[in-house]
């Protein structure tokens, strides 16, 4: 993989006191009517800064994927609202919406979500393609590179490993320069070693690009790489920790499963 000190972008900053790209504002999220209700976020209230990497985390049924979801504008919340880079999800259409996701978000899944008709860097390269925008070839092969992919551009995802589908997907949610990224268990499929390798590049990502990466992860030591973790329990968030030890994010998830 290629280092990124002399290729990253004019006018990347890395801002301490920046407006948060993502907010989220008393949001709660019900699922059925009646004594079958579930109330899968009970008001919670979080905000994002540009440039900043967070895990989320928490027991089983806390709230997390739904949560993300939820920010990123796969879901809608039940009271409440979101804004991304000073717009507010709610009040856009449909329309609006899908074309905000495009060009403001980046998603990065468990199960990569790599068209399979495509080779590696068509897949990279999709969301600007589906926008009907320019392929920025600078900018895609300096992702090639930094993701060491350049030997298997054109390779389909049947014939990549796990690690490599992974790095694809990662270079496809930079490719946009997206206001945030939203990893949702990004390593859960991987080995050891593949984990390694995506999870430096979301570092890389923020450390050398400014980009802001909202992670859900069960992993400790994933999560041990963020600049802060978010602790969910019952739908709300009891905790949120800066720069913890793999060590104590063990020990706060035990305590939270009791």
């Amino acid at each position: 993989m290629t280092t990124l000190d002399q290729a990253t972008p004019e006018g990347i900053t890395h801002p301490s006191n920046a407006a948060p790209v993502v907010r989220g504002h008393e949001i709660s999220k019900r699922f059925g009517q009646g004594d079958a209700a579930v109330d899968a976020l009970r008001g919670v209230s979080v905000d994002f800064a540009r440039g900043s990497f967070t895990a989320i985390m928490g027991p089983s049924g806390s709230g997390k994927s739904t949560l993300m979801h939820i920010l990123a504008g796969l879901d809608t919340a039940s009271t409440g609202w979101v804004e991304i880079d000073g717009t507010r999800l709610d009040e856009l259409n449909d329309r609006q919406l899908t074309m905000l996701r495009r060009r403001e978000v980046g998603f990065i899944f468990q199960s990569y979500n790599l068209l399979p008709v495509l080779n590696a860097e068509q897949n990279i390269v999709l969301p600007v393609r589906i926008g009907g925008d320019e392929v920025d070839e600078s900018w895609l092969e300096m992702l090639v590179d930094t993701v060491g992919l350049r030997d298997r551009r054109t390779h389909r995802p049947s014939e990549l490993s796990g690690g490599q589908a992974q790095r694809v997907a990662v270079a496809r949610a930079l490719m946009t320069r997206p206001a945030v990224i939203f990893a949702d268990e990004p390593t859960g499929n991987l080995d050891s070693n593949a984990s390694r390798d995506v999870l430096d590049l979301l570092r890389r990502a923020v450390d050398e690009f400014g980009q802001t990466i909202v992670m859900v992860t069960h992993d400790a030591s994933a999560a041990a790489i963020a600049d802060s973790v978010l602790f969910l329990a019952d739908g709300q968030i009891v905790d949120r920790h800066e720069r913890p030890t793999q060590e104590w994010i063990l020990d706060h998830l035990k305590e939270l499963a009791r």
